[in-house]
């Protein structure tokens, strides 16, 4: 199977969050879907704020924009056209066909396709999932500027929230791939309230990562030093003042993720009966004191697990077998 990714868009962002927001996906390349609410209640978690939100996420003294950011960044000179990518270029084909179109290429393109392929990759008033595609493609073909290019996205405010992102998601998969150490960079900066207060911009920042610091590869182990540093990220998330509560939830499962015990009073606070709280940032939270809490927990997660209803209920349930099993006591 060919690794993607796959970038949502503001309805949601992906499979590791618990509103079905996207980070990074092993997939096929599709037109974004509409996010649909997930039944799991252990994955991070971001999108659009709707009811009972915990707070707006403003800021009175935001980055300035490079331009106008009225005006949408222009595009790069417009490059010759590969007669092979004549398609792709006709805007009178649908979206749908040129998506196609790109999946159908090989991954040894000549330096003009490349070259044509960035400047549609920037083109920022193309289809955002077309504009996904594309990255794809440049980077199973191991394009030396994509780095380069989605970082430069990811930081022009000219840019809709969505695709960048988009960028952020792109970024991590490179690094991933083994990719420039360098994209850490991008990603701690994404991660910081004092840089950017674009929520799924953030969001998608912090659980990138922390899966960064649990990977798979023992190679890819990072050093202590910046280790703390992404520990440091997902408590800043998890007690963030007047945050999104959606920026709250990726720092319960960020830091439930990387095992940070000290998070446990805020996740504990979290959990506790309280009906102004969102309903999501509860189920994460409980879903939470599962992997993280002890004995003391035992009895919230048994109340709401015989009281509570839907998600929230499911999570107390699970939470509370976890935590019984540790104890040797019975599920």
């Amino acid at each position: 199977m060919t690794r993607r990714t796959l970038a949502l868009g503001t309805a949601g962002v992906g499979v590791f969050l618990l509103l079905g927001v996207a980070v990074v996906r092993l997939v096929g390349s599709a037109r974004p879907p509409e996010a649909q609410p997930a039944a799991a209640v252990s994955q991070p978690a971001a999108g659009n704020a709707t009811a009972g939100e915990r707070g707006a996420v403003e800021t009175t003294d935001p980055v300035e924009p490079v331009e106008d950011v009225e005006h949408p960044p222009a595009p790069p000179p417009r490059p010759a056209i590969p007669p092979e990518l004549a398609g792709l270029f006709d805007e009178s084909t649908d979206t749908i066909s040129r998506m196609k179109t790109v999946d159908a290429l090989g991954r040894s393109l000549s330096p003009e396709a490349l070259s044509a392929l960035r400047w549609l990759l920037r083109k920022p008033d193309e289809d955002e999932a077309l504009r996904n595609n594309v990255a794809n493609r440049l980077r199973e073909c191991g394009e030396e500027h994509l780095v380069g290019d989605l970082t430069g996205m990811a930081w022009d405010e000219r840019e809709t929230p969505k695709w960048r992102n988009y960028c952020v998601q792109h970024l991590y998969t490179c690094y991933e791939e083994g990719g420039k150490a360098s994209i850490l960079d991008t990603l701690f900066r994404s991660a910081d309230p004092a840089e950017t207060n674009e929520k799924l911009v953030r969001i998608c920042a912090v659980w990138s990562l922390t899966r960064a610091a649990t990977p798979r590869d023992e190679s890819k182990a990072l050093d202590e030093a910046t280790l703390g540093r992404i520990r440091s990220v997902a408590l800043d998330a998890l007690r963030e003042k007047d945050a999104h509560f959606l920026i709250t939830t990726a720092g319960v499962q960020s830091c439930a993720h990387l095992g940070l015990k000290e998070s446990l009073p805020d996740i504990r606070e979290l959990a506790a009966d309280d009906a102004t709280k969102p309903v999501h940032l509860r189920v994460v939270s409980v879903a939470a004191l599962g992997d993280l809490g002890d004995d003391s927990d035992l009895p919230l997660l048994e109340c709401l697990a015989s009281t509570a209803s839907g998600q929230l209920q499911s999570a107390a349930a699970l939470a509370h077998s976890k935590l019984a099993a540790r104890a040797g006591g019975a599920p």
